[in-house]
């Protein structure tokens, strides 16, 4: 197996290429977060560490199946696994050896989450920093940005499809993207979150975002 490692810091894998390597594996460097998105056929997967990228967009537009390895323990970068369609996510708390294994089965039948970070997602959601909640908002596309507003708006389904020029089923689907993507379950939670942490008002100051 080809694995792509991007890990600038160091964080994981200084241990893990060498347990690559042993069992037969092909271990590349990626020197920047933007060749993970350029990963061509001849690479069977990238091995990331998560604070490793500043923008998860990357993480999106990666053509290889992505496996994130993260330092945190709270259950907000299993959210960000799954923004991103990952097929997995582990702690470097665990052993070098088990961390194959958990790549291993993220890739054969995905998404593989660490069980300790799925314990931490399970427990009462702390309210977000600034930060992540910025982070979450940036996984919104275009056209979920505008379903977003729209929803702060008050507008209701049929009003969306009509104004949009869709179907109220693509509108629906819009509408599940956007709590999926925020960590909410409603509309008006989508609605609290996006007040709450100003996102227009962040998305006016860095326009990229939308």
């Amino acid at each position: 197996m080809r694995v792509m490692l991007y890990d600038p810091n160091q964080v994981f894998s200084a241990s893990i290429r060498p347990l690559l390597h042993r069992r037969g594996d092909l271990p590349v460097e990626a020197r920047s977060a933007k060749a993970l998105a350029a990963a061509d056929a001849q690479v069977d997967c990238c091995l990331v560490a998560l604070e490793a990228v500043s923008r998860n967009r990357v993480l999106t537009d990666c053509k290889r199946p992505v496996f994130l390895i993260t330092d945190r323990e709270d259950g907000s970068v299993l959210r960000k696994a799954v923004s991103v369609s990952a097929a997995g996510i582990a702690n470097t708390h665990i052993l070098p050896s088990e961390l194959l294994r958990a790549i291993d089965a993220g890739l054969a039948s995905p998404p593989y989450y660490d069980p300790q970070l799925l314990r931490a997602a399970l427990q009462p959601a702390p309210l977000l920093g600034d930060q992540d909640a910025l982070e979450l908002a940036h996984h919104l596309t275009p056209r979920e940005d505008d379903v977003l507003r729209r929803i702060v708006r008050g507008e209701p389904t049929s009003h969306m499809a009509d104004q949009m020029g869709v179907s109220v089923s693509t509108v629906r689907s819009h509408v599940q993207n956007v709590l999926g993507k925020l960590g909410v379950n409603s509309r008006l939670a989508a609605i609290a979150f996006a007040i709450n942490y100003g996102i227009d008002t962040v998305r006016e100051k860095h326009p990229q975002l939308s």
